[in-house]
């Protein structure tokens, strides 16, 4: 008898929303004893990102077809520099930007696990910055006039992750596999 495989969780997305569920207890102290930890996590998540659509930009969908390649290379670079951004802020309150974070399942998981189906690594994608930019959203408002730096970093992270979502829903209304 035929037995239809699963498909793999979501890694991705996993890894966000535990990012996401570990800073919650710093949102409840005062800055900015609770700064790096929050911005540790704005690290950790750019770190992920950076993998995986460097990993993405390499799969046989984005050497098959250059747009697609090219597109994630290209926010493979974004997430670059939003890594770089937090890590250096870390950096500047006294802290040290970890570029190892513990449990991310999502770093091993490789772009292999989407089993061929590259709208649902798509769709995974898109649900994760979805989430990524949630988290974005709660820690602006937690830095407010607090931490006016980390505050305006974030925004301008955010505005490329609401442009990493909208390109991602392009892709897969063009996608033809």
């Amino acid at each position: 008898m035929f037995q239809q495989q699963a498909m793999p969780e979501n890694a991705f997305l996993k890894d966000v929303n535990a990012l996401r569920h570990g800073v919650q207890a710093h949102l409840s102290h005062p800055l900015p004893h609770s700064s790096i930890p929050l911005l540790q996590s704005v690290l950790s998540a750019e770190i992920v990102c950076v993998l995986r659509y460097t990993m993405i930009s390499v799969s046989e969908d984005g050497l098959k077809n250059s747009w697609i390649g090219t597109e994630f290379q290209a926010q493979a670079d974004d997430e670059r520099r939003h890594m770089k951004m937090a890590a250096e802020r870390i950096e500047q309150l006294g802290g040290v930007p970890d570029f190892n974070p513990p449990n991310l399942a999502s770093r091993a998981a490789g772009v292999t696990s989407y089993g061929g189906n590259f709208a649902k690594l798509i769709d995974e994608n898109l649900a994760a910055e979805q989430s990524v930019i949630a988290h974005y959203r709660e820690l602006i408002a937690h830095f407010g006039t607090h931490d006016p730096e980390s505050r305006a970093m974030l925004e301008d992270i955010i505005r490329d992750e609401e442009d990493h979502t909208s390109d991602m829903t392009d892709l897969l209304g063009s996608y033809t596999g």
